[in-house]
């Protein structure tokens, strides 16, 4: 199999990028929509008595926010470089069994959904790095953001709006790839 894509379809490394960034992207939304439950699971009261239950839960979530925010830095870093990638390799020529009206439908959800692999990690480490909302780490130390130059609700109003753009587009890609049967090619 070639390394970068041809006319008999996508290469490896096209590959390796579009699934490592699915696996990356699984893990984060995991993560980040069951925080709350993975530190009630992981930061329980111990018998040291530092602190409630819900004091070390509180902590838990807010350490479990910098792992949140460092799978969003190698998103990020990921989508850079399927971006690079994709400028600078040639694509397979379009699936015949995509219409006109499918591939400009596709063409702009690919737009659509690299816009968001880069605006859902930004506005993340936005909220976490300048929007001055502190976070206790661990025994009941205070993590401080170095800046404080954002609004809290409008980081958050991009990030949570991200994922609206990101699941319908994701929505529309995989339903065309499985409407058309076109899966195989990124296989």
């Amino acid at each position: 199999m070639p390394l970068v894509s041809t006319d008999q379809g996508y290469g490896t490394v096209t590959k390796l990028l579009h699934w490592s960034t699915f696996v990356l992207l699984v893990a984060q939304f995991v993560l980040g929509y069951g925080m709350e439950g993975f530190a009630e699971s992981l930061f329980e009261e111990d018998s040291s008595g530092r602190g409630s239950g819900g004091d070390r839960v509180r902590a838990g979530d807010d350490q479990l926010v910098f792992v949140h925010a460092w799978l969003g830095g190698a998103i990020l870093a990921l989508a850079l470089i399927r971006l690079l990638w994709r400028w600078s390799t040639p694509l397979p020529p379009w699936s015949e069994r995509l219409t006109e009206t499918d591939r400009l439908v596709e063409a702009w959800t690919e737009k659509i959904l690299y816009l968001t692999l880069f605006v859902i990690p930004l506005s993340g480490i936005g909220l976490l790095f300048f929007s001055g909302e502190e976070r206790e780490v661990e025994n009941r130390r205070e993590w401080l953001p170095p800046f404080d130059v954002v609004p809290d609700g409008l980081m958050l109003g991009l990030h949570v709006g991200g994922h609206l753009v990101f699941y319908a587009a994701l929505l529309v890609h995989v339903g065309l790839a499985l409407r058309r049967r076109t899966l195989g090619r990124m296989l």
